[in-house]
């Protein structure tokens, strides 16, 4: 009898929808728990849709029209937030605030976003991936990422910044991606990255870029990759590059290279580079138009006075031992560069900041993760040997994480609902045959 009672009301409970299974979900989404989410993409929703129960941990509100966020639309409890593909124009500072949980927040492509309050991510002490590529944005508050210390993924390419303050990115000392390709960048200052110890990928490609700063790269000793292709450089300086002590990937193509004199320090730097490279093309003086400037001689120098920079000075007296181990790496002066070589040297990094918490660890930073879920990612993931003919446009898998963090899977909208609807149609089902069974 009393398993008959209690069989009885659960069965009274689930009818009056008192036990989550599917109930409390706003209209037109789809709800489901552990963890709790809420997925209400492409709705045509104008508005963050009303009922979102406050202990969802991933809320998936992309390709809608929602035009603003607001203190109250989202709970604290909040693990990941998507809102890509919106019409978002305005966003409260105090809308992500007390938000200790967050780890992904997804605001790109809202084209008409273009200005961010220097708060609207105060607090977001566990954000890691941040994305705010084609938001129409024409500049980078400072103290925008004020407080990040966990930020690792950064995605700001394809808006419409023409500056970068010094220290905009002082804060983000775990940061390993940083992507600024696709904007009207025409310079770099002296220390737009400072702070940034273990970023590894940096992207800067087709901008407009026409100077950067001999000490831009200072703090950037654990960088792996470089692109900067398709700007407007006639000149950098090999001083610019000698911080980049872990540098495997370097493209400068796609610039009007002047190799005269002012080009013999970035040619000596090159020499010595061992990391792949892409061509560096000479536009100027014109007997070396069209040349690779890597693979110019000192005799094409010959007129030019004085040394290139004290790096060049080093190379030029090495030891007979260090000569011999360049020569080992370098077979062919001229010819085809030995592409899988991994840049040997560790150097030390310029600059007094001292590394945070490095949650993005060195000896695995080119390792392919295992997660379920694939962030978005415009970057290359290279191959242990790769062609620098066409840009690459595959994904990097997410690194690991300071802490573990929930397996996280996209959901696939009608399909999943409609396994929860089964589920729940299930259970009921077995209670009701139960309860009959026991009368």
């Amino acid at each position: 009898m009393l398993l008959k009672g209690c069989c009885v009301e659960l069965l009274l409970l689930l009818l009056a929808g008192e036990l989550p299974l599917g109930g409390g979900c706003p209209r037109d989404c789809v709800c489901y728990p552990a963890p709790m989410t809420v997925s209400c993409q492409a709705h045509n929703f104008a508005a963050v849709p009303a009922g979102i129960p406050e202990d969802s941990e991933r809320v998936f509100l992309q390709n809608n029209r929602i035009a603003e966020l607001r203190p109250g639309h989202f709970s604290p409890a909040t693990v990941t937030l998507w809102i890509y593909s919106n019409n978002i124009t305005a966003i409260d500072p105090r809308t992500f605030e007390g938000f200790a949980h967050l780890e992904e927040l997804d605001l790109g492509d809202n084209r008409q976003l273009r200005t961010l309050a220097p708060e609207t991510f105060r607090g977001l002490a566990r954000l890691h991936a941040l994305y705010l590529y084609r938001c129409g944005l024409g500049a980078l508050p400072a103290r925008l990422f004020g407080g990040l210390h966990s930020l690792q993924y950064l995605y700001l390419q394809d808006n419409q910044l023409e500056h970068l303050q010094d220290d905009v990115f002082a804060d983000l000392v775990n940061l390993s991606h940083l992507f600024l390709h696709g904007n009207r960048l025409r310079s770099l200052g002296r220390d737009p990255f400072r702070g940034l110890v273990n970023l590894d990928r940096l992207l800067l490609h087709e901008n407009r870029l026409q100077w950067v700063h001999p000490r831009a790269f200072h703090d950037l000793g654990r960088l792996t990759t470089l692109f900067l292709f398709n700007n407007s450089l006639s000149e950098l300086q090999g001083d610019c590059l000698a911080p980049l002590a872990a540098l495997e990937f370097l493209r400068l193509n796609g610039n009007a290279w002047h190799c005269g004199c002012g080009a013999r320090s970035l040619w000596a730097w090159l020499r010595r580079f061992r990391g792949s490279s892409s061509a560096v093309p000479c536009a100027a003086p014109e007997p070396l138009r069209g040349r690779d400037l890597k693979l110019l001689s000192a005799q094409d120098f010959r007129n030019c006075s004085g040394p290139a920079s004290p790096h060049q000075i080093k190379s030029h007296t090495l030891p007979t031992t260090d000569r011999a181990a360049r020569k080992e790496h370098h077979p062919a002066r001229g010819g085809a560069r030995d592409k899988s070589h991994p840049h040997g040297g560790s150097g030390s990094r310029t600059g007094s900041r001292k590394p945070g918490k490095n949650c993005t660890s060195h000896r695995n930073r080119n390792q392919v993760s295992k997660g379920t879920l694939e962030l978005q990612d415009y970057a290359p993931d290279y191959p242990h040997q790769f062609s620098f003919d066409s840009m690459p446009t595959a994904r990097p898998k997410r690194k690991g994480k300071c802490a573990r963090r929930t397996p996280m899977r996209a959901p696939s909208g009608v399909q999943q609902a409609s396994s929860g609807s089964f589920l729940g149609a299930s259970v009921l089902a077995w209670i009701l045959g139960l309860a009959a069974t026991l009368r």
